[in-house]
């Protein structure tokens, strides 16, 4: 019988943890860890309750775990005031490293398309979003976009495996009420796919970004988040076409 794949999830009280984790358990596919600096509700998995800016914290939980699935962020309201303290991108790195060291050989990345979010200001509909890109909107996007960075020196230098998921919008919920959400939401079902996916991934590719949003392809429409790679490399197929329901918002 082979052993189930043995994932540290960060950020796992948070609402993207929790989908995944509920969704995971209920699959019994994973041998989940969770961790977050809060409690974390209802779980059958064990949990690590710390600060990953801890760096003895960080050791510990790295140990023994072949997966690293990074969705915990450190605000980044510090940054330029002359402290001390680690923002994410140092967080992270430091993090990846421990990772790499406890024999993590792979890292899922939970960035965002505010990589890439001045898209959406430089023109309507917006700048169609590529994984090439980095066009950051703000410190979380251009924190995000460090992290990949990383992660490619880590593929490029130490053989490991680094997939970032730029998710779009992640309400919780499948229910579309707006326009933009018919190109960036990614329901709860279809984020455990994608990120089951990327877990499992064994593929050609050892580095590569795909957005994270259900199906934003509609006939001659698509969202202007590309989620080619996802659907290509991962063999993603979203089971929420939310691309359908721009109708109920186009007068």
């Amino acid at each position: 019988m082979t052993a189930k794949p043995r994932i540290l999830l960060t950020g796992a009280a948070g609402r993207v943890g929790t989908a995944l984790w509920q969704g995971w358990e209920a699959q019994d596919c994973f041998d989940l860890t969770l961790t977050d600096r809060r409690p974390i509700e209802g779980a059958r998995s064990p949990s690590e309750i710390g600060e990953i800016g801890d760096y003895a914290f960080v050791e510990k939980i790295c140990a023994d775990q072949d997966v690293l699935v990074h969705l915990a962020y450190i605000s980044a309201a510090n940054v330029g005031q002359g402290t001390l303290d680690l923002t994410d991108i140092g967080v992270s790195m430091r993090l990846f490293h421990r990772a790499h060291a406890a024999g993590i050989t792979k890292i899922v990345l939970a960035s965002t398309n505010h990589v890439t979010g001045w898209n959406e200001h430089l023109s309507d509909p917006p700048t169609f979003s590529t994984a090439d890109q980095i066009m950051p909107d703000g410190w979380y996007g251009a924190m995000k976009g460090m992290a990949e960075v990383a992660g490619r020196n880590l593929v490029n230098t130490e053989d490991m495996r680094f997939i970032s998921i730029r998710i779009g919008s992640f309400t919780g919920k499948s229910e579309v009420d707006s326009l933009r959400l018919c190109s960036t939401l990614l329901t709860p079902r279809d984020a455990v796919q994608l990120f089951g996916l990327a877990v499992e991934y064994n593929g050609p590719e050892k580095f590569f970004i795909t957005y994270g949003a259900s199906d934003n392809i509609d006939g001659d429409f698509r969202g202007f988040l590309d989620i080619s790679a996802g659907i290509e490399e991962l063999g993603y197929k979203p089971q929420d076409h939310i691309a359908a329901e721009r109708h109920r918002f186009i007068s």
